[in-house]
């Protein structure tokens, strides 16, 4: 867990208006976190909310074009199997 996902989180968090708690942020941030990391900067946001550094925007990777004819594949795959079992639902009812 880096320091920036943590930050990142804190931002995510400002940005919507959400109270900076320990809970709050390692619920954002998802899976392992060092705790003494997470109340450093916590911490530290809560004395000067300037000193952390800027949330940082990692852009997704674009999707290659090779890609697209096996992601909709995948999707209308998924559609289906979302039908079937929505039918199947249906007729249990």
């Amino acid at each position: 867990m880096s320091s920036q996902e943590i930050i990142n989180a804190i931002h995510s968090l400002v940005r919507e208006g959400k109270s900076i708690t320990t809970a709050a942020v390692k619920a954002r941030v998802g899976g392992q976190v060092s705790m003494p990391q997470l109340l450093q900067l916590i911490s530290r946001y809560k004395q000067s909310p300037d000193s952390l550094p800027p949330a940082s925007d990692i852009p997704a990777a674009p999707v290659a074009a090779a890609d697209l004819p096996d992601l909709l594949e995948r999707i209308q795959a998924l559609e289906a199997r979302l039908a079937r079992l929505e039918q199947l639902l249906e007729q249990k009812r």
